[in-house]
């Protein structure tokens, strides 16, 4: 089984890299099941219904979130409707969603978790391993991807290290900076700190630069995006053994999407 996993889509530039680049990408690697995390894919911020609904019918299987899962507020409204939305799992008072769902692909089992990191976030949540601890007891093994949502890269890497053979992957998102250190760990679960995003390459991660310098260095406005800026996208693919349920491989995509 091959699995595409496309990292944080940033605004309308992002959804068109992903929207252009999976076609061509499921055709060339033979994927079996798309995956991105939508959490800026909205104005940089948040995720509505109808860019919801874009994802999905560009051929994305899941769309996960973060920290910004509830910017776009009306996520209430269509959370418990949107079959293929992963919102993070160890968010407290919430109960709208699903933070690990479960799909089918050609047969196999395939479950989805999203969870968000503690260090340098603000975010109040539980704690991400107890959750992830509690989430095996109660779930029978299967092809499982986790997109974890965090800050420290050394989170995520213990994380990984910590539940390593025990899930198929551990993908960090959130800094939307791709880091070099993609591979399968001892045990067989396929790990990279930060996948990166689909967005505006020449920007800061993905807004506007000259927007994300008046804000930081002068403290006037706010990020901005460029439509019309270049696309890439950074993703991974994964490559797994549908008996073990452990990473065969995992290899860095990054691309520019022509128009």
């Amino acid at each position: 089984m091959k699995i595409l996993f496309f990292g944080d889509i940033v605004g309308k530039v992002g959804r068109n890299a992903v929207h252009l680049s999976l076609p061509k990408l499921v055709k060339k690697y033979g994927v079996d099941f798309v995956i991105a995390n939508g959490e800026n894919a909205s104005h940089g911020k948040g995720l509505t219904e109808s860019n919801y609904n874009f994802l999905t019918e560009s051929g994305v299987d899941c769309v996960t979130l973060g920290n910004h899962w509830h910017a776009k507020q009306q996520i209430d409204y269509y959370i418990e409707d949107a079959d293929y939305l992963v919102r993070p799992i160890n968010i407290k008072n919430y109960a709208l969603g699903s933070g690990s769902s479960t799909f089918t692909c050609n047969g196999i089992e395939v479950r989805v978790t999203n969870i968000l990191g503690q260090a340098f976030m603000s975010e109040e949540v539980d704690d991400p391993i107890a959750t992830m601890e509690d989430l095996l007891e109660t779930s029978e093994p299967c092809v499982h991807i986790v997109d974890f949502h965090g800050e420290s890269t050394s989170e995520k890497a213990i994380f990984g290290h910590y539940f390593d053979g025990r899930v198929t992957a551990v993908l960090g998102t959130h800094t939307h900076v791709a880091t070099n250190d993609a591979h399968v760990l001892e045990g067989g679960t396929a790990f990279m700190s930060d996948v990166g995003m689909c967005g505006d390459p020449d920007g800061v991660i993905g807004f506007e630069k000259e927007s994300v310098i008046n804000k930081i260095v002068f403290g006037e406005g706010r990020f901005g995006l460029d439509d019309d800026a270049r696309m890439q996208i950074n993703a991974v693919l994964i490559e797994v053994d549908e008996y073990s349920l452990k990473a065969i491989s995992i290899t860095p995509i990054v691309q520019f999407v022509e128009k």
